[in-house]
């Protein structure tokens, strides 16, 4: 679904990351003129109760990420579900949080430049959601009447979206 350029890793080699929806998010590396992957973190389902949990469970379809613009190792994932996931490149057998975020598939999730706490997510399910990362509750939503694919937070002002249908 999605595929992120980083900067280039410790020893000079180009990566990048990609989420689809198998539930990977992997690294991928080019060394020495051959791609090698590494998967960061698999997105397993939330089960529903204790009864729910343990053997065969399955992998959540991931639709989008974002990565923290100023801390490296944070980052977002949306799924089809309607989850979003806080995650770490540090912790891959974990989420750090979960958000039940949408009703339908998340389309994007976005930090804000400008506000490291923030972050705005779209979905399906015609709305738009503005977070701080430390609430489980979104501060602000905005239903557009429509499905929306993608959202951008305007450079210019921080107080400013662009939403895509």
């Amino acid at each position: 679904w999605q595929v992120y350029w980083q900067e280039n890793d410790l020893d000079n080699q180009l990566n990048f990351f990609s989420i689809s929806s198998d539930g990977r998010v992997t690294c991928w590396s080019l060394i020495k003129n051959e791609l090698q992957c590494t998967d960061i973190i698999l997105i397993r389902m939330q089960p529903e109760s204790d009864a729910d949990s343990g053997v065969g469970m399955d992998l959540a379809c991931g639709t989008c990420f974002d990565f923290h613009k100023t801390t490296d190792y944070l980052f977002l994932v949306g799924t089809e579900e309607g989850k979003i996931h806080k995650c770490s490149k540090h912790y891959s057998s974990q989420f750090l949080d979960t958000y039940d975020a949408h009703h339908m598939a998340v389309y994007a999730v976005r930090w804000n430049n400008f506000h490291p706490r923030v972050f705005a997510s779209c979905s399906a399910d015609w709305t738009v959601k503005i977070w701080d990362h430390n609430y489980s509750e979104p501060m602000f939503t905005f239903d557009l009447g429509s499905s929306v694919g993608d959202i951008v937070l305007v450079s210019l002002f921080c107080n400013c979206l662009r939403c895509s249908y």
